[in-house]
């Protein structure tokens, strides 16, 4: 299978940019030859799997630094932890291979385009030298977001009680099963008896400690396309039925009159009581995991729960989505303060403190493949809508863009100009491109967001690199077929 069969989730369909590589056929007109981002990613990966790697403590790994100063080419000598995560997700002072899961893959396609191994080779080293360090004895990887490694005092660092949690991508898996198989499957296989509290029901938690606790639906998602993933490997009926189960379960906690599916079901906070577009998050995966099983129960549970979204989430008047929607009677719910949750509105462009659990690229995405899928004029209202919202989007709405906004809302406009045939979209893509590199590229780096000279693995700088590749196609097919 190729690598883009096992993407991620925040990110809409992380490795889905290896198939829209290979099958777009949007053409963009070519009055003037586009630039080539390649050369500018090259950059950024030579400085990253060189001196962007940690020689911090007294044992040096090929471990890639998760916050790199772009204006030294090293950590920073002054404190830094990213401000757009809570906690120490951002890995000050180490490494953190679940937040470089984009980036990885992106290196990995820029070896196949432009015939250079070394970023290739780089992510061996990376992963070789993470499955030596980072793996407990139960056989669980020491990631995500309670753990990451220290590179100045060469050892894990757990923090808020180190549970294991993986939200709101699932990793590249194959990656993993090209070199360790065996502990790879041990893996996925601990990861889910620790996190399913209730086998019978599918009932889990995004941590693993065996109780009932917050369930996520993206914590969920990547459970279930884990699992629906090491089925395609190992055809274990039993695995296919526990990723249906989880499914279930929170597809199970949905609007008896509204259809809409709980942000969170079993705590009865805030997130008990909404749905919100973290909903195509989770569908994502679901659709994903279909493709990996064959089972279409998985694909018809996304689609329920988008419709249930798309039915009650736009707003005519403001030409909007909603950031929250009462799962009782689909009225928007706005809330009082700035926090980790969704505005009034679904913001493309949010800096607030992330994950906010809303991911409109991720609804984006998610219609856009159910269009593609079951051609529903429902499914293309809501990527006309989608598209709107971001070609119309002004500069002025993104002081603070984060890389893997800017990426996130290319790659979907490079996919919808596709399946919809919209030339336009891909030059409001490449527009977006453009501001991309304006405002990030520094110094041979790309830094995080504009005006901070700092790489952060959690910037999602790999997710703008896959759909800067993805408008390399598009270049590529419009010279050929000139």
């Amino acid at each position: 299978m190729p690598l883009h069969r096992f993407r991620l989730a925040i990110l809409p369909l992380l490795m889905l940019v290896l198939a829209v590589a290979s099958d777009t056929q949007a053409v963009e007109p070519a009055a003037v030859k586009p630039r080539s981002y390649l050369p500018l990613m090259e950059s950024h990966l030579g400085k990253l799997t060189t001196s962007g790697l940690d020689v911090y403590g007294p044992k040096h790994t090929a471990l890639w630094m998760a916050v790199i100063d772009t204006r030294t080419g090293r950590h920073p000598e002054f404190p830094h932890t990213p401000k757009r995560v809570y906690r120490l997700i951002g890995a000050p002072r180490g490494s953190a291979l679940y937040w470089d899961q984009p980036l990885i893959v992106a290196a990995c396609r820029l070896s196949e385009i432009t015939g250079n191994p070394d970023y290739t080779r780089a992510v061996d080293r990376y992963l070789d030298d993470f499955l030596a360090a980072c793996v407990a004895p139960n056989g669980l990887f020491q990631w995500g977001n309670h753990c990451y490694y220290d590179a100045y005092e060469d050892k894990l660092v757990p923090f808020s009680g180190g549970y294991h949690e993986l939200r709101p991508h699932a990793p590249a898996w194959d990656l993993f099963w090209q070199r360790a198989p065996e502990r790879t499957e041990r893996y996925l296989r601990t990861m889910a008896a620790r996190h399913i509290y209730d086998p019978e029901t599918g009932g889990f938690n995004r941590h693993d400690d065996g109780r009932r606790g917050h369930a996520f639906l993206e914590a969920g998602g990547v459970i279930v396309e884990s699992l629906a993933w090491l089925h395609s490997k190992t055809r274990d009926p039993e695995l296919l039925e526990t990723a249906l189960r989880v499914a279930r379960y929170s597809f199970r906690h949905r609007g008896d009159s509204t259809g809409l599916v709980r942000n969170e079901p079993d705590m009865g906070r805030w997130d008990a009581k909404v749905c919100t577009t973290e909903v195509a998050v989770w569908a994502n995966s679901l659709l994903r995991a279909a493709d990996w099983t064959g089972n279409g129960e998985f694909q018809q549970m996304a689609r329920d729960a988008v419709v249930a979204y798309l039915k009650f989430g736009y707003d005519e008047s403001a030409r909007q989505y909603y950031g929250q929607l009462s799962v009782a009677d689909g009225q928007p719910v706005v809330p009082e303060a700035v926090g980790y949750w969704p505005r009034k509105y679904s913001n493309i462009w949010n800096a607030d403190q992330w994950p906010t659990h809303d991911y409109p690229m991720a609804m984006a995405e998610a219609c856009l493949t159910l269009y593609e899928r079951t051609n529903e004029p429902l499914f293309r209202e809501a990527v006309r809508r989608w598209a709107e919202i971001v070609s119309r989007s002004p500069r002025e709405d993104r002081p603070r863009a984060y890389a893997d906004q800017y990426g996130q809302c290319i790659h979907f406009l490079i996919r919808a100009a596709s399946q919809m045939d919209e030339d336009r979209w891909v030059a409001d893509a490449r527009r977006l491109a453009d501001e991309a590199v304006e405002r990030l590229y520094d110094n041979g780096w790309f830094q995080s967001f504009p005006d901070s000279h700092i790489y952060e693995a959690v910037g999602g700088v790999g997710d703008l690199f896959q759909a800067l590749i993805l408008l390399e196609n598009v270049a590529t097919k419009t010279a050929v077929q000139e």
